[in-house]
């Protein structure tokens, strides 16, 4: 990819354009939809979900970034371009743009806790910034919304005038620190000054710097992980006072490995998904005996290290961090998800029924050509039907009605803390659904931080989690894995255990 910087006469053009748009709301909602961008949820009242009729113009630079992939926001930033008939460069990359949380896009709570003047406040404050005279008051009442927090407010600021302010990040700011500039602020007039202070010193525009700083931290110590303390340094620099989200993390032991639960690791495994998922509780029924749901079965099935629709994450970071560490040949990697409350599901809900009855289903179940369908033409579909037929096998009461949205979903799923190695691993699962059709799975929507651990520290980190009660014997309680443990721990050759 081009890295010109292309995007920054868009975003100004943008910023201009949002000056004239404070009565026109609904409008920028419906323009971003037409660009492809898709998550209007403004909360839940009396458990339906509320459509978002109002925003601000820091989220809207928001939307434009909540999502991961550069290749997408380039695409969403040439379809607004064209949707708006701006005269200026195509833009061509993204080159020093931070991305957004996907779950924390807003800059205002959801409308059931939003103060009624939140949303104004921020439209008042794009205005202060556009002319350059910011009212401090006005400044730390923005700053004091819920859902904003200094580095946020920092991001949406270099969003609007990318040519003045700096990107307070995780990334920039780790890189600053490096640098031995500053990262924090406390007022308008010191933020004002700090991005002054670190555009002079490094003697780069703020984007220069901002993308110096994200390929300078993947390939440096920064992101990187080379023992117990640096894991709980880069975690602290990572918390928030109010947190109205959940931690997750989970270790894989090749940083090359994706965020893709092992049935759909290979093809042949997920057109065989309901053949595997029959064939254990055929053959082994006495195991599975004490399931009362298709949930329940598949954690099971994950226990027995077979091929399910489940990844694997813990709320323990040192946890994760054991299993990013046991292959040395290759660099490990650590995720760090957050998961807002409302979207943590337990083992007994009603969605997480409806996609773990997916792995029942044969490869060629799909809902492609179902989703404009209102929801009873829906449920009255042959596949649809058969899957709810699956569903009330184990829930007799489930109504005959499923959303189509929660088929194409992953879930942050709490199971039932029945089993002692769940609950050794403080474990949790992602709960896969599907992509369009059963072949291919769901997209993750959680927003994630990832740390590398070099291989040539594994070794080091697994003596420092062992002397702190972490490693197989612990992790994974049963008798064959405590005797392979100890036999490791004592350099048992195999040859003298065998009868």
């Amino acid at each position: 990819m081009s890295m010109n910087f292309t995007w920054v006469s868009l975003y100004n053009k943008l910023s201009d354009w949002l000056l004239l748009q404070r009565d026109n709301q609904p409008k920028l909602i419906s323009i971003l939809k037409e660009i492809g961008i898709t998550g209007f949820r403004d909360g839940l009242e009396r458990g339906r979900e509320i459509e978002l009729e109002e925003m601000d113009p820091f989220t809207f630079f928001s939307y434009l970034n909540k999502f991961h992939s550069d290749e997408r926001r380039i695409e969403i930033l040439q379809n607004l371009r064209r949707r708006l008939h701006f005269e200026c460069t195509e833009p061509t990359d993204v080159a020093g743009i931070p991305t957004i949380h996907p779950m924390k896009v807003h800059l205002f709570p959801r409308r059931p806790i939003r103060n009624r003047h939140d949303i104004d406040v921020l439209w008042e404050l794009f205005k202060q910034v556009k002319t350059g005279k910011v009212d401090e008051r006005l400044f730390q009442t923005a700053l004091n919304i819920k859902s904003v927090g200094k580095g946020k407010l920092s991001i949406v600021l270099f969003y609007v005038n990318p040519d003045r302010y700096v990107p307070l990040d995780s990334n920039t700011s780790t890189y600053l620190r490096n640098k031995k500039l500053g990262y924090t602020y406390d007022s308008f007039a010191s933020y004002r000054k700090l991005s002054e202070t670190i555009v002079r010193t490094l003697g780069k525009s703020p984007w220069e710097i901002s993308y110096e700083a994200y390929t300078y931290a993947p390939g440096s110590d920064i992101s990187s992980i080379s023992s117990i303390r640096t894991l709980f340094e880069r975690l602290e620099g990572e918390l928030e006072e109010d947190m109205d989200y959940h931690i997750f993390y989970r270790g894989q032991s090749d940083k090359n490995f994706g965020l893709v639960p092992s049935i759909y690791r290979e093809k042949c495994l997920i057109q065989n998904e309901n053949r595997i998922f029959k064939d254990i509780i055929a053959q082994s029924p006495v195991d599975f005996k004490g399931c009362t749901s298709t949930f329940e079965k598949l954690v099971k099935m994950q226990h027995y290290s077979l091929p399910t629709r489940l990844l694997d994450i813990t709320t323990n970071p040192l946890v994760a961090l054991y299993f990013a560490c046991e292959n040395d040949a290759v660099d490990g990697k650590l995720f760090r998800f957050e998961v807002q409350t409302d979207d943590i599901k337990y083992f007994d809900s009603d969605a997480v029924s409806v996609v773990s009855n997916i792995a029942k289903r044969p490869v060629d179940f799909s809902i492609e050509g179902l989703r404009e369908l209102d929801r009873t033409d829906f449920n009255s579909e042959e596949d649809i039907q058969y899957l709810l037929h699956e569903i009330k096998s184990e829930k007799p009461h489930f109504q005959n009605v499923i959303d189509s949205k929660d088929i194409e979903r992953v879930f942050c799923v709490k199971p039932m803390f029945d089993n002692p190695r769940i609950i050794r691993q403080s474990g949790a699962f992602f709960l896969y659904g599907i992509n369009g059709n059963k072949s291919t799975p769901a997209s993750l929507n959680f927003g994630y931080k990832v740390y590398i651990i070099n291989k040539a520290h594994k070794q080091k980190i697994r003596r420092q989690l062992e002397a702190l009660g972490i490693d197989k014997s612990t992790l994974f309680p049963e008798v064959e894995h405590v005797a392979e443990h100890i036999k490791d721990k004592y350099h048992i050759p195999k040859s003298q255990t065998k009868s």
